[in-house]
């Protein structure tokens, strides 16, 4: 049976771009075959209706309507527009904005011009894979099914009762199995989760289930399939939303009967899903891992008669002794037990969290109230909290502190007034809107590079990039506050070139979007 291609239609107001995109791949090869042109928003929109086609390569800005208007017009009439195309947006840098708002109201994706002609190739096989996936989960059950399913789960495990929950005797003897999964340890960025569901229904295509998103995770609930089935395919999506990165990003429930099993099934999962932070070494856990963890059992115990939560303070001033005659093995011995009693204290994350913010901020405190002729060149302690603060993980938390305490160290022994990092430090505040790397840094300062990244590292307590993106993320919450400069131009400014990589790390070390951050300073004023 041959295969059908998939139609294109290409929308620029430039006739030599939409002759250029004609050309520069081989639509045939992929699946695909040009199915016209439109040079305007209103002839794109009368083709849309005429030639139905699956993908739509959409210029953002056109006179009169724009691929706004145009992505609007279908997003709010699907009625009219039934055949419902994936759009993918063309644009140019000045264009990011407007390029969101096209993802908003359900774009593919967004290339930037001049167009790439790998990028481009690399964009369609993806949509052209999501249109599969959709096609082939279709002949599964129907939308609406699937629709009105996941609602009555999503009730069934917010309100916590199969109470007033109905559905009919088929699915209530099928078996159900829930994973909850972590969207911001998944990458979903500002919300948005249309590249992470399509992930989710390409490794989940030939298995039942519906799925929906539930505060900040999203949970999937299969129905009649195998457990080793489920945890293969779970595994397959977790490592690739991971990307190289280790950390468990989701939960898995066990499996059991009806309503009352599925509710029991994501209250497993759930339990497991709070746990996320403290598990590094497995793509998502079960039941089992929280049972074979030690450190788990007591975390999750009653809180013991006696228990301190200001135990870690009171080991500072040793900490400080340590410090000031540079014992490096005893500071990381009594890191390592405040790392053990942190892991399995009955403290909530939220608590651990300020804890170790306040340690950092009280331990440097106390060196300079000790030796306050003492220059420390050390990153601010307040410099870090927002990064401890928005770490996933437990043991990437306590790296941060434990490699703050040994930078603290080895800046309070070394002669830092003339010191090579010192004007590594230097170069790096007045230059951070360049494009640095330690290789450039050891020509300039006439040493290894590997030797500087490890010198820096200990004498700031973080490593280089690191460093240099707290700079950055300053100067441009500063930026932000005192300019009416545009996101992008406040990016370039600094030192980011991708302004999508600058909203991911300004997101990192401040917890909230650019526009988040400027919108808070506002309101403030």
């Amino acid at each position: 049976m041959t295969e059908q291609k998939l139609k294109v239609l290409i929308v620029d107001d430039e006739e030599i771009v939409r002759h250029g995109l004609e050309k520069i791949i081989d639509w045939e090869k992929l699946g695909c075959t040009i199915c016209g042109e439109a040079s305007t928003g209103e002839e794109a929109l009368e083709q849309l209706v005429q030639l139905e086609p699956s993908i739509v390569l959409l210029d953002i800005n056109m006179p009169k309507q724009t691929g706004i208007d145009v992505i609007k017009q279908v997003h709010d009439n699907p009625q009219a527009f039934p055949s419902k195309p994936k759009f993918l947006i063309l644009s140019g840098y000045s264009d990011f904005d407007y390029a969101q708002k096209a993802l908003n109201y359900g774009a593919k994706g967004y290339i930037v011009k001049p167009i790439d002609e790998d990028e481009l190739e690399e964009k369609i096989r993806a949509i052209k894979k999501d249109i599969e996936s959709e096609a082939e989960v279709a002949t599964l059950r129907s939308s609406a099914e699937k629709e009105e399913l996941a609602s009555r789960f999503k009730q069934l495990f917010v309100k916590g009762t199969t109470k007033g929950i109905t559905v009919d005797d088929e699915a209530q003897k099928s078996l159900y199995q829930v994973a909850v999964i972590s969207l911001e340890r998944a990458g979903c960025v500002n919300g948005e989760t249309q590249q992470f569901e399509a992930a989710a229904e390409d490794c989940f295509v030939y298995l039942q289930h519906f799925s929906f998103v539930m505060d900040a995770s999203y949970v999937i609930v299969f129905s009649d399939e195998g457990e080793e089935t489920v945890k293969r395919h779970l595994e397959r999506l977790c490592l690739r939303l991971q990307k190289n990165k280790t950390g468990s990003i989701a939960a898995l429930g066990l499996r059991a009967e009806g309503l009352d099993g599925a509710l029991e099934s994501y209250v497993d999962a759930h339990l497991l899903y709070q746990q996320l932070f403290f598990f590094t070494q497995k793509p998502y856990i079960v039941k089992s891992d929280l049972e074979e963890d030690e450190d788990a059992a007591l975390r999750l115990g009653k809180k013991p008669d006696g228990f301190d939560s200001n135990y870690i303070f009171t080991r500072i001033p040793e900490l400080t002794q340590y410090i000031e005659i540079y014992d490096l093995q005893k500071i990381q011995v009594l890191m390592e037990q405040l790392r053990k009693w942190l892991k399995t204290s009955v403290l909530s994350i939220e608590e651990i969290k300020k804890l170790c913010m306040a340690f950092i901020v009280d331990t440097q405190n106390s060196v300079h109230t000790k030796h306050p002729e003492k220059e420390l060149e050390t990153v601010p302690a307040l410099d870090l909290v927002n990064l401890i603060y928005t770490q996933n993980y437990f043991d990437e938390m306590m790296d941060i502190v434990t490699d703050f305490t040994t930078g603290l160290a080895e800046s309070f022994t070394s002669n830092t007034a003339s010191s090579t990092i010192l004007k590594v430090i230097q170069y790096v505040k007045t230059n951070y809107n360049r494009e640095l790397k330690l290789e450039l840094l050891g020509d300039l300062f006439n040493c290894n590079s590997a030797y500087l990244g490890k010198k820096f590292k200990e004498y700031t307590g973080v490593p280089f990039n690191t460093y240099l993106d707290i700079i950055r993320i300053e100067q441009a919450k500063n930026m932000l506050e005192t300019t009416s400069l545009k996101i992008y131009e406040i990016s370039k400014l600094v030192g980011y070139s991708n302004t999508d990589y600058f909203y991911l790390k300004f997101k990192k070390h401040t917890n909230m979007t650019p526009k988040e951050f400027k919108r808070t300073q506002e309101e403030k004023q």
